[in-house]
């Protein structure tokens, strides 16, 4: 999960992992939700707990996600056009590959670009299991150089142009620091870190 406060100190949760009372006491010291998002086809199975915690934050998920998630107050689907509750924090751009969509985020005051899919960093050593670094490795998941997983390039057959469509609106932003939903994020280096994981496109 990304948190970002936006300008008016209210909490912007990105990708939500699993609700505790801990966990959202924490938030609540930090600032009120005021909105939930849900930037891809896989991640929003933690969505409809943070909902129901705060219940007056709007909800904006993927278009193919909306109807799971109808017991949502404010739904809005996200797509290219920049939401008002975040406007003057957040730039963001949608990637439709038919089978698979992700909407990136760019955060305007840091420079930082936040992706959740699209690209992966995951520390082989931090992986227990050996089948599944193995399937991570042979996926192109694993660091120390992020990469697009297997299942990605795949969704993208058909569809490369919606992809180097996003790189080049990744690359215009010049990020100079990356946030993953999966493995070690990119402090430095941002821009050459984005090129290496899009090589082969």
């Amino acid at each position: 999960m990304t948190v970002i406060r936006l300008s008016d100190g209210r909490l912007w949760l990105h990708s939500p992992i699993s609700f505790s009372d801990q966990l959202a006491d924490a938030l609540g010291r930090l600032g009120k939700i005021s909105a939930i998002v849900a930037p891809n086809s896989y991640h929003h199975l933690n969505v409809a707990s943070w909902a129901r915690a705060a219940p007056r934050a709007e909800l904006h998920a993927c278009p193919d996600l909306l109807q799971q998630h109808a017991h949502a107050r404010d739904r809005e689907p996200l797509g290219n056009s920049s939401a008002a509750l975040w406007r003057g924090d957040l730039a963001k751009h949608f990637v439709d590959l038919d089978s698979f969509k992700e909407v990136v985020f760019f955060h305007l005051r840091t420079r930082t670009l936040i992706v959740t899919d699209l690209m992966q960093n995951f520390e082989a050593g931090r992986v227990a299991n050996p089948f599944t670094r193995l399937l991570l490795k042979a996926g192109g998941a694993t660091g120390p150089v992020g990469g697009t997983s297997l299942e990605i390039r795949i969704a993208s057959v058909g569809h490369r142009d919606a992809l180097r469509a996003a790189l080049r609106r990744m690359r215009d932003w010049q990020p100079a620091s990356i946030i993953l939903s999966h493995g070690l994020c990119y402090r430095t280096d941002a821009q050459a870190e984005l090129e290496r994981a899009f090589a082969w496109l």
